[in-house]
C-alpha cells in the first residue's frame, strides 16, 4: 500500500480518536451541568453553608408574691475557636497546639486543665464550626486573670451562657423539679440542622410540667401579640422553654466557620407566676423539716395552692448541670425518699381523717346527730374486738357532735356498720377519694373501698374503713381538697399551681380560671353539723385536736393515727385536718407525719406552728 495512503488513514483514524474524546468530555460536561446541576449546586451549597440552632433563655418561675424560685445566671466561659487556632501541616500540630493554650490558660488562671487531646479530635470531627469551651463558670478572680492573657492566645473567647439557677434552694425544691440538656437525637427538630445546640428542657417537676402548655379550649384567655413566628405551633406552644432561633453561616472546605449570613433570634421562654404564697411555703417546710411527711394548705374559696412541701426533700441545683450516677442513687436511696413528694405521689390510710366523710353519710342517710351510741372501750365483731383506743374503758353514751370531738371508734364503726359499704363508699367518692384532684403534676388516685378489691367482703371490712383503716387510701393532697370543701359549702376545687403566664415584657398573657372537679354529697344543714363537730374536736377541753389551737387563727379540725405495716414493722402515720379563715381568706390544711405517735400529739401542734408562722407577724 501506499506510505501516502497509510499516512492519511492514520490522519483520520488518529483526527476521529481525537473529536470522539472530546465528544465524550463535552457529553460529561454537558450531564453535569445541565442535567445535574442543581444537585450538584445543592450539594456544594450543603457543604459551604451551615444552620446552626441557638437554644432559647428558659422562662422564670416566681411565687404569688414575687419571690423567684427558678431562673437564669450568666456564667462565664472561655472557648477556642479552633478555626483560628490552625497550625500548618498535619491535624496534629492543631491538636497538641490547641492542647497546649488550654494548659497555659489553667496555669494562668490557676485551675486544673480538664481539657484532652481526645476531646479536641472528636469536637474538630463533629462540630469543627462551633467553639470548643475550655473552662466554665468563672469566678471574678479567674475572669480578669482569663482578660488579661486573652491577647496573647488567638482564637480564645470569653462568652456567656445562661445557666439554670434555684435561687432559693431546698424551697419548693420536689414542685419545682430539675432540668436537663436534651438528647439531639431524639428531638423533634433535629432534621435541618448541621450544628444542634440542644435546649435545656424540664426532666421531673413543674420544670417539665410547664416545659409547654396547651391553650385551653374554654377558659377565657389573652394570647399573646408580640409573637409573629409562624412556625411556633399553636396547639401546644413553648412556655418555659421557649423557642430556639438559629444562624447561617459560611464555612470553608475544613468547616471552620468564615461568616455569619443571617440570623433568627431565639424567642425565650415566658415567665409563669405560681400561686405558692413564699411565706407560707417556707413555714410549711420549716415545721416538716425534721419528719417524714407532707403539709399541703389550699385557699378554700378557689382551689389555690398556697403551699405544698414533702419531707425530706432536695436542691434543684444538684442536677445543674447534671448530676452524677452515684450521687442520683445516693438520693434515691436515702431514708424517707426525698426524689418522691408525699403530698400528692403517696397514698395513705388515713385514720381518723375520714370521720368528718363518715359523720356526713350518716347525716345524709337520716340518722340524728343527737342520736346516742354507748362506747364501752370496744366494738366486738364476730371473734375479733376493734378498740376505742382513744379511752381504752370507754366514752359513754355520746352523739355525733361528741364522737367528732374525741374521735370515737365505737361511735363510727356501729354507724358504719347501720350504713353499709355502699353508702359510706358514696359518700367517700363525693369527697374525691378513688380520683385524682386534677394536679398538674403525676398523682396517685389514692383507694375508694370496693368489693372487688377483696374476695370476701366482712363486717369487719366496713368497721375498719369506718375509722379511715383497711381498704381506703388518700393523698394529702386530696384530704387537704375534701377539707376545703367542708369549709367552703361542700365544691371540691381542682388545686390550682399556676396564677399568671408573663411575656418578655412582663405583661400577663394568661391567667388560669378556678376549676370545680366536683361536690360534697351534703346539705347545708349536714356541712353545719360536720363543721361543728370539727371546731369542738379543736376548741373544747376534751377535743382530740386541740393541741392546733394557736394565738393568730381558730382552726376547725380532725386528727387521726393510722395503723400500718405488720409485726415488728408495725407503726402510725399520723395526720390533721383543719380550716380557718383570716383577713376574708379561708385556708384549708392537712398534715402527714409518717411513724408520728399519735395525730393529736405530733401533728396538731405542727398545724399551730405552721400558722403562727404564717399568718403571724
Amino acid at each position: 500500500m501506499d506510505s501516502t495512503l497509510v499516512s492519511k488513514i492514520r490522519i483520520v483514524i488518529m483526527a476521529f480518536l481525537v473529536f470522539f474524546l472530546y465528544a465524550v468530555i463535552w457529553i460529561q460536561l454537558w450531564s453535569i451541568q445541565v442535567r445535574s446541576g442543581d444537585e450538584i449546586l445543592e450539594k456544594v451549597s450543603e457543604q459551604y453553608v451551615r444552620k446552626i440552632r441557638v437554644p432559647a433563655v428558659r422562662g422564670r418561675i416566681f411565687t404569688s408574691d414575687g419571690v423567684m424560685l427558678a431562673g437564669n445566671a450568666a456564667s462565664y466561659e472561655v472557648v477556642f475557636h479552633i478555626s483560628e487556632m490552625r497550625r500548618p501541616g498535619r491535624r496534629s500540630r492543631t491538636v497538641d497546639y490547641v492542647l497546649a493554650e488550654a494548659n497555659r490558660l489553667a496555669a494562668c488562671i490557676g485551675r486544673t486543665p480538664v481539657l484532652t487531646e481526645k476531646a479536641i479530635v472528636t469536637h474538630m470531627n463533629l462540630f469543627p464550626g462551633l467553639p470548643i469551651t475550655v473552662f466554665k463558670e468563672l469566678n471574678f478572680f479567674e475572669l480578669g486573670k482569663a482578660y488579661e492573657i486573652s491577647p496573647v492566645i488567638p482564637g480564645m473567647d470569653i462568652v456567656t451562657n445562661p445557666v439554670r439557677t434555684y435561687p432559693k434552694g431546698k424551697t419548693a425544691g420536689q414542685l419545682i423539679g430539675f432540668v436537663g440538656f436534651e438528647d439531639p437525637s431524639s428531638a423533634q427538630d433535629r432534621s435541618g440542622y448541621k450544628y444542634y445546640i440542644p435546649d435545656l428542657i424540664g426532666r421531673a417537676g413543674l420544670e417539665k410540667a410547664y416545659d409547654s402548655w396547651i391553650l385551653p379550649t374554654k377558659s377565657p384567655i389573652v394570647l399573646e401579640q408580640d409573637s409573629e413566628r409562624p412556625e411556633i405551633p399553636k396547639e401546644n406552644r413553648p412556655l418555659l422553654r421557649g423557642f430556639p432561633g438559629s444562624k447561617l453561616v459560611i464555612v470553608d472546605t475544613r468547616g471552620f466557620v468564615r461568616e455569619t449570613v443571617a440570623e433568627v433570634p431565639a424567642e425565650n421562654g415566658k415567665d409563669i407566676v405560681l400561686a405558692l404564697n413564699y411565706k407560707a411555703q417556707t413555714a410549711a417546710e420549716r415545721v416538716i423539716a425534721n419528719v417524714s411527711g407532707a403539709l399541703v394548705l389550699l385557699d378554700a374559696s378557689n382551689g389555690d395552692l398556697l403551699a405544698m412541701a414533702s419531707s425530706p426533700s432536695y436542691e434543684p441545683s444538684q442536677f445543674v448541670p447534671r448530676i452524677s450516677t452515684a450521687e442520683y442513687k445516693a438520693l434515691r436511696d436515702a431514708p424517707g425518699r426525698p426524689l418522691f413528694n408525699k403530698a400528692y405521689q403517696g397514698a395513705f390510710s388515713p385514720g381518723s381523717i375520714i370521720k368528718p366523710l363518715v359523720a356526713m353519710s350518716v347525716l345524709e342517710n337520716g340518722i340524728s346527730p343527737e342520736s346516742t351510741i354507748y362506747c364501752d372501750g370496744y366494738t366486738p365483731i364476730g371473734t375479733n374486738r376493734i378498740r376505742c383506743w382513744i379511752k381504752a374503758d370507754g366514752h359513754g353514751e355520746v352523739t355525733l357532735y361528741d364522737a367528732l370531738a374525741v374521735s370515737c371508734n365505737d361511735y363510727f364503726i356501729e354507724s358504719g356498720l347501720k350504713l353499709g359499704l355502699d353508702r359510706l363508699a358514696a359518700s367517700f367518692k363525693s369527697a374525691g377519694i378513688g380520683a385524682k384532684t386534677g394536679f398538674v403534676l403525676p398523682e396517685t388516685a389514692g383507694r375508694l373501698p370496693d368489693r372487688r378489691h377483696k374476695r370476701v367482703w366482712t363486717a369487719f371490712d366496713t368497721a375498719l374503713i369506718s375509722i379511715g383503716q383497711g381498704d381506703v387510701l388518700v393523698s394529702p393532697l386530696q384530704a387537704a381538697v375534701y377539707t376545703a370543701a367542708i369549709a367552703n359549702g361542700g365544691t371540691l376545687w381542682k388545686p390550682n399551681l399556676l396564677k399568671n403566664i408573663l411575656n418578655s415584657s412582663g405583661m400577663v398573657i394568661y391567667s388560669e380560671p378556678p376549676v370545680v372537679k366536683g361536690h360534697l354529697s351534703a346539705s347545708p344543714r349536714t356541712l353545719e353539723m360536720m363543721r361543728k363537730g370539727m371546731y369542738l374536736s379543736v376548741n373544747s377541753d376534751i377535743g382530740g385536736s386541740k393541741r392546733a389551737r394557736n394565738n393568730v387563727i381558730d382552726l376547725y379540725g380532725k386528727t387521726g393515727t393510722a395503723e400500718v405495716g405488720s409485726g415488728d414493722n408495725r407503726y402510725k402515720n399520723t395526720w390533721f385536718i383543719g380550716f380557718g379563715s383570716k383577713n376574708g381568706k379561708t385556708y384549708a390544711i392537712a398534715i402527714l407525719v409518717e411513724r408520728g405517735e399519735a395525730g393529736g400529739k405530733t401533728c396538731a401542734p405542727l398545724a399551730a406552728e405552721f400558722f403562727e408562722r404564717f399568718l403571724g407577724p
